[in-house]
């Protein structure tokens, strides 16, 4: 069960670095998924590893997983293709970090609608709110 956890945060991290970082030109989808596939197998192959490494101290196994993880993240920026031709990394480096609009546009990608989202939530707790007042003024009334 935990290599099942580990592979999709392998995915869960690429797509935080899609969102954030959109921009990436036409290769962009062929890299996601050849650099998901490759870190899915580096993860595995580790997996096996740390279960022999947690035999002897479960604080060196967690150790070994998080660095295999600070690891992928820092190739992922680095690598990640870009339209400017500037790497997330030295964006990271340069505190260039992403916006709101550039957030909704990389989630927009993976289909993920936030305006449309957080307008429909809204309307559902308005009228969840709204049957809660009256329904405390009913109580106070009687």
């Amino acid at each position: 069960m935990s290599l099942i956890l580990k592979i999709l945060s392998v995915a869960l991290l690429h797509m935080a670095f899609f969102a954030a970082y959109p921009e990436t030109g036409p290769l962009g989808n062929y890299y996601l998924g050849v650099s998901l596939l490759i870190w899915s197998v580096f993860v595995t192959f580790v997996n096996t590893s740390t279960k022999l490494v947690k035999l002897v101290s479960g604080a060196l196994g967690l150790a070994v997983n998080l660095a295999v993880f600070a690891l992928m993240a820092v190739a992922v920026a680095a690598t990640m293709p870009q339209r400017d031709k500037t790497s997330v990394l030295e964006k990271l480096q340069a505190r260039r970090f992403p916006d709101e609009d550039i957030l909704r546009s990389g989630l927009l990608r993976f289909g993920v609608k936030l305006d449309a989202n957080m307008k429909s939530g809204m309307k559902g707790l308005d009228s969840e709110v709204n049957k809660a007042v009256k329904k405390l003024k009913e109580d106070n009334g009687q």
